[in-house]
């Protein structure tokens, strides 16, 4: 969270002149209505921070019927995904499975989500209660069920609706676009926070005078920096909110312009493209097709392969070399027509997420748009590394812990926030109450 560490306004107005006072009690009033509008997303998003960069750990100890599934002997290997989902198909008929993990981790179960699309539009209606499937990679068989985020269903579901909370407040697509609205004035009350805290500029002396020898604008900012652990409560407070936003402060603006790209693309995306960013997918989500296409020409298996074709093309163009050590999808979208095959190459920062992707005409197999994460454009390039930060999918378990770390420190921040204005909003009445009592 920004540092809500606005010095009072009576500290302010002695050193710089009515002009600037006033200048300067703006910001002062502004920093202070957008920390108190953003305390409760931010207290939210903080808070669940803290557990969700430790997702598959939490999902598997709530949870563990339905994320662990044990090889059945040494050395077995796992069914075919595609395999498995002609399976699951076959046993639910109306259903579709639009994206296929690739990869399943030794020792887990393998996620299938199940959507029920009107046989007649394509548009996908309510389903029967359950939408995330759980099987055997080794056997096929079905281990649970769950309405992704559904927290009457129990603890199975109890991650799920965290990250709900994390993004939305769990309150559905309005209260996602709220955040992201959210996460843009945090972006900007960053800069504000950082301006308060630096020092008042000093008043010039009168001409012909000579300034008497005095502390350098370093040792002026020092302060802010320090936290008096001995402090009483309410300097104590207020050193921590201060320092600590100070000392987070470039951390707290990859996680704030993050949120932006995850919640508000409708600004993220025009901004920086000013910057020089190059986004392929906008060109691809934005071809609607008049119909969806939810039988194209090409099945997953002829998908798989035209997609691993493709993939081999495009990273010898942009001389890359493929990994194998990363996660792989393929995702069908019926509403464009074209499938997305994501792999791993030497331009992803993380082996999760595969941030490498194609995507080609689900009938044609034409290759409709290429996405490398990194090395092909410095805009793009820093997009792949805040998301990554965010996400805690790069720099392994450190950066894993310090995520948590920062998710604490903004619950932190919003508390401090809160109670800096609750202790100067009681020394407002008070004063205009004696000053009332004297009239």
């Amino acid at each position: 969270m920004a540092t809500r560490s606005a010095p009072a306004p009576s500290a302010v107005a002695p050193a710089t002149g009515a002009g600037k006072a006033l200048s300067r009690q703006f910001w002062v009033i502004l920093h202070r209505w957008a920390g108190l509008s953003l305390t409760l997303f931010l207290a939210v998003a903080g808070f669940t921070g803290i557990f969700l960069s430790w997702l598959d750990e939490l999902e598997a100890a709530t949870a563990p019927e339905l994320h662990l599934a044990a090889p059945p002997s040494p050395g077995a290997r796992p069914m075919e995904v595609l395999a498995i989902r002609d399976q699951v198909l076959a046993r639910y008929p109306g259903a579709r499975i639009n994206f296929v993990p690739l990869d399943v981790e030794p020792g887990r179960s393998l996620r299938l989500h199940l959507s029920w699309p009107d046989p007649k539009t394509g548009i996908e209606q309510a389903g029967p209660g359950w939408d995330d499937l759980f099987l055997d990679p080794y056997t096929g068989r079905e281990l649970g069920r769950r309405e992704w985020g559904d927290i009457r269903q129990g603890m199975k579901n109890l991650m799920p609706f965290v990250y709900r909370l994390h993004y939305s407040l769990a309150l559905g697509p309005t209260a996602m676009l709220v955040f992201g609205v959210a996460a843009l004035i945090w972006t900007l009350d960053c800069f504000v926070g950082f301006y308060l805290t630096l020092p008042v500029r000093q008043k010039p002396p009168p001409k012909g005078a000579v300034r008497p020898g005095g502390k350098t604008w370093w040792r002026r900012w020092q302060p802010s920096w320090i936290v008096r652990w001995r402090a009483s409560g309410y300097k104590l407070n207020f050193d921590l909110h201060r320092a600590g936003g100070l000392w987070l402060w470039p951390l707290l603006m990859v996680f704030a312009w993050s949120s932006v790209s995850f919640n508000l693309p409708q600004v993220y995306v025009p901004v920086m493209k000013q910057l020089g960013a190059q986004d392929p997918r906008e060109a691809f989500f934005s071809a609607m097709l008049p119909r969806p296409r939810p039988h194209p020409a090409l099945d997953f298996e002829a998908a798989l392969a035209r997609g691993q074709v493709l993939a081999g093309e495009e990273a010898r163009k942009a001389g890359l070399a493929m990994r194998s050590d990363g996660e792989a999808y393929l995702w069908h979208s019926p509403e464009i027509g074209a499938y997305v095959y994501g792999f791993t190459t030497s331009a992803d920062i993380s082996k999760h997420g595969a941030g490498t992707s194609v995507a080609f005409d689900s009938d044609t197999g034409a290759l409709k748009a290429v996405q490398i994460p990194t090395g092909s454009n410095a805009a793009n390039t820093f997009t792949a590394w805040i998301v990554a930060l965010h996400t805690a999918h790069v720099l392994g378990t450190p950066w894993r812990i310090a995520v948590s770390l920062i998710g604490a420190a903004v619950t932190m921040l919003c508390i401090t926030g809160l109670v800096i204005w609750t202790r100067k909003r009681g020394g407002r009445a008070g004063r205009s109450l004696r000053r009332s009592a004297a009239t």
